[in-house]
């Protein structure tokens, strides 16, 4: 998740309560349900807020080129983005979106880490949505790690009339998506941190050149 967002803009406040207020909260509640938890990931892991996402992911590429430890030993990066909102086009009504979500990067990297989040969202229930993959693939941090070749998975709300506005507050808010992107982020990291190294796909990465 990234921390940062516009900010005053020509004397404007833009509050960035979707992007990304929503996935800054969500990666708290997965570090909440870590401490809490009787059972603790059986590797280690670290939880990220990247600065300057807006600004060309630069935290995220700075930590890409700079990792705390090799990015080899990393088996894979969960990133949580804009999580807060319900998608909403001229044609989809938000109404339409409210247990919608899109996954985007795990089916072009790793069939195995795929599975794994589709496993996991039977406990949550979301629908996953894959229309905007390659739209949004190398708009957010995670792509500053699949680049290095490390498997990814984006959870995205999608877009909406709020995106890049000062009327992103608060009001419209769902809440509940929240809760339950963060929930998977945890369960899909938990099961990650006890399967260990994903295989890549060599067919999943012609495809993504496509």
């Amino acid at each position: 998740a990234h921390l940062d967002h516009l900010g005053l803009q020509r004397g404007e406040l833009y509050p960035g309560a979707d992007d990304n207020g929503s996935g800054s909260t969500a990666i708290l509640q997965v570090a909440k349900a870590i401490h809490a938890g009787s059972v603790k990931p059986r590797r280690s892991v670290l939880l990220m807020a990247f600065c300057a996402e807006e600004r060309g992911l630069l935290g995220s590429k700075h930590y890409a080129a700079n990792p705390l430890r090799p990015l080899s030993d990393m088996i894979c990066m969960l990133n949580i983005d804009m999580i807060g909102r319900d998608e909403e086009k001229p044609d989809e009504p938000a109404t339409e979106n409210r247990t919608s979500i899109h996954l985007v990067g795990s089916q072009l990297e790793s069939t195995a880490m795929h599975n794994m989040v589709l496993q996991a969202n039977q406990h949550v229930g979301f629908a996953f949505e894959y229309d905007e993959e390659k739209t949004v693939a190398f708009r957010s941090d995670q792509a500053s790690f699949a680049e290095k070749g490390i498997p990814v998975s984006f959870l995205f709300g999608g877009f909406n009339p709020y995106y890049h506005k000062t009327t992103d507050n608060l009001e419209g808010i769902n809440f509940s998506k929240i809760a339950n992107a963060a929930r998977l982020d945890y369960l899909v990291l938990m099961m990650a941190a006890e399967h260990g190294r994903f295989e890549k796909d060599v067919k999943a990465a012609a495809e993504k050149k496509q």
